[in-house]
């Protein structure tokens, strides 16, 4: 593989990105801003979202490295500790738990929903993380794209009840304050 190539696939990469983020930016700014009023006044929403955005900004600081460098592109990825969908999961169905009552049929629906995404997250996405760091070990050197292949996509027990801790700790935190 030449320079040349590897440098032409990079930058095929990164345009799509840019191309991704600014989609996003203008979308947020064309039509999100009529919507953003409504969704701050949604307490099941918020805690969601303020849930998912604490736990993926503590990935750099709880993510194993060799070098004492924060690895700040972890905020963006799937798996560590803790875990996102643990957290908005546990945000949700705590929130409509915390209002509707913990009988209601509101919380029971987001309760076995919730616990189907962390039994997903624990099983079979961390299965399917340990096969692609085994895959990318017996390919290495045949494959090169290899290395667009995540390997840590799922969770440990311990990522997602920390996970699920934090999504109740938001909850609370939105509901009763």
């Amino acid at each position: 593989m030449t320079v040349g190539s590897v440098v032409t696939r990079v930058w095929g990469i990164a345009r799509r990105q840019a191309i991704y983020i600014v989609a996003l930016i203008s979308m947020v700014l064309w039509g999100g801003l009529r919507f953003l009023p409504p969704i701050v006044h949604d307490r099941y929403i918020l805690s969601s979202l303020l849930s998912m955005i604490c736990a993926q900004g503590m990935k750099p600081f709880t993510a194993r490295t060799e070098s004492n460098a924060i690895p700040w592109s972890q905020i963006t990825q799937c798996g560590g500790m803790p875990s996102s969908h643990a957290a908005v999961a546990a945000a949700l169905a705590t929130s409509l738990g915390l209002d509707y009552g913990w009988i209601s049929p509101l919380f029971q629906i987001a309760a076995v929903l919730g616990g189907i995404v962390i039994y997903d997250a624990i099983t079979l996405r961390r299965v399917v993380g340990e096969h692609t760091r085994v895959l990318k070990e017996r390919l290495q050197g045949v494959a090169t794209d290899s290395y667009l292949w995540e390997d840590g996509v799922g969770h440990t027990p311990l990522e997602a009840s920390v996970g699920l801790l934090l999504g109740i700790l938001c909850a609370v935190l939105v509901v009763r304050v």
